[in-house]
């Protein structure tokens, strides 16, 4: 039998997998070595990020769970 799962659980898991995201390429980047440009890691991992939990912040009190 299939589960279903509300959007906005499937909005935080994907908060989540993206903030630990950045986290580590934010801590990569500075103390271990320097991969990525500063913009490429900005529009790549910290825009996305904080895109997205201003929209599931939007969303959590347009449906009252906030």
């Amino acid at each position: 039998m299939a589960r279903t799962v509300s959007e906005l659980k499937t909005w935080r898991v994907g908060i989540l997998i993206l903030a630990m995201l950045a986290i580590a390429i934010f801590c990569i980047q500075r103390f271990v070595t320097q991969i990525f440009d500063v913009a490429f890691e900005i529009c790549i991992f910290y825009i996305p990020t904080v895109t997205i939990i201003i929209y599931v912040f939007h969303l959590s009190r347009e449906k009252g769970q906030l």
